[in-house]
């Protein structure tokens, strides 16, 4: 099994503790900052991009455009709530109202992967997507 591969198991396995034995709320919105401290870091996006298609894509697609081998996730390129919430979502997880949830990743991804994920999505937002929050 390549290391990938190892990596979308591990990361299955720790979903699958957490959805048996149940996920405290891990996020702290004022400890998550409004924009994404490694927006445009280079290497942050790479690593981010690894992140994304090891963890992300089976649900969000290769492109980030929702359409993931389980079906419909969120088209993450027009992701329009802001980093906060962009964090607090994949900490947490988000009922969808659909039989595929988003899981929460807050066990298993740090603060800093989920980061690269973020700054990795941002290089790939259209028209009308939000990433920064209003800070007006």
């Amino acid at each position: 099994m390549g290391k990938v591969g190892k990596a979308v198991l591990l990361a299955v396995s720790a979903v699958s503790v957490v959805a048996v034995n149940g996920a405290a709320r891990v996020s702290h919105a004022e400890d998550i900052p409004a924009v994404n401290p490694l927006s445009g870091d280079e290497d942050a996006i790479r690593k981010g991009r690894s992140w994304f298609r090891g963890v992300c894509a089976v649900c969000h697609g290769g492109r980030a455009d929702g359409a993931g081998e389980r079906g419909q996730g969120a088209d993450l390129r027009k992701f329009n709530k802001g980093f906060k919430v962009f964090v607090e979502t994949v900490k947490n997880g988000k009922a969808t109202g659909r039989p595929l949830a988003m899981p929460a990743w807050g066990a298993v991804l740090k603060d800093e992967d989920i980061y690269q994920i973020g700054a990795y999505l941002e290089t790939l937002a259209i028209e009308g997507a939000k990433w920064k929050e209003d800070l007006n």
